[in-house]
Parts: structure tokens; sequence; C-alpha cells
């Protein structure tokens, strides 16, 4: 059996995960996010940090405290949420200096033209889902435990 390798790194699914469930429990406590999305309450605490810096969420200490989204998620997308995390996207290091080896060598490089193209690819797809159309209203939310 092949080993299955995600594209996302932990840190950003986490993140995305987080913000849905900020959006969808306002106020909800950062102990019982991890619980209900079965984290590691430390690395979510890490991942939180992030999403605050970015001003995506708010998350206050106490019995009064708990985690709020601060950001409008109708104008939040997938790769807003996930180059807060952790910087741009590209598929592949070679895209991020002026020549790679091979272009250094041969002057030209076809690799490097189809990383560019698939990433342009994946940055418009991420881009094209914003956060909100992840979210359940809370109607959807309480249809969906009476089917439970």
């Amino acid at each position: 059996m092949q080993e299955i390798r995600t594209l996302l790194r932990r840190e950003e699914s986490y993140a995305i995960h987080a913000l849905i469930y900020a959006a969808e429990n306002p106020g909800a406590s950062a102990a019982a996010m991890a619980a209900d999305l079965k984290m590691p309450p430390a690395f979510l605490a890490k991942v939180l940090r992030k999403l605050s810096a970015a001003h995506f969420l708010e998350s206050k200490p106490g019995r009064n405290g708990g985690v709020t989204t601060q950001r409008d998620v109708h104008r939040l997308s997938l790769l807003d949420v996930i180059e807060a995390v952790s910087g741009s996207i590209v598929l592949d290091t070679c895209q991020t200096s002026k020549r790679c080896a091979t272009q250094q060598r041969k002057g030209y490089c076809r690799l490097n033209t189809a990383w560019v193209s698939a990433t342009f690819g994946i940055r418009e797809v991420l881009g094209n889902i914003r956060m909100d159309q992840l979210i359940d209203a809370p109607d959807d939310r309480a249809d969906a435990r009476a089917a439970d």
C-alpha cells in the first residue's frame, strides 16, 4: 500500500478547522475547541496565536473569554488562512530563485514552467474558496444534530 502525503501541513489544516469552529461557536474556549476537534491543546494554541497575529481570530482568556472571529469570513479564503499561518504557497523551492540550477545550466527549465503553472492553479482554487462557504449557519447545525 502506498503512503499518503497531504499537500497541507498539519498546522494549516488546524488553522482552517479552528477558524470554522470559532465562527460556528463564537466565544468557545480553546480547550473546548481542542477537545471537539481532537487537536493537541499546545499545538492548537500555537495555531491560534498565528491566527490572532493575522487578526483572523481574537482569543480572550478567563471565564468570559473565548475564541471569536475578528475578520469577516466572507472576505477570507482558504489561501488567506494558509498563507497567514505558513507564508506564500509555491509548489517547489526552485520557484523562489531568479534562475534555478537547471536554468543556470541549460538556459531554460521546462520543469520550472510547469511548477509555476501548477502553483498559479492551486493558488486560484484556494483563493476562490471563501471561509463563509465552509461555515454552517446555526439553523444548519441544529438540523444536523436533530438528524443524528
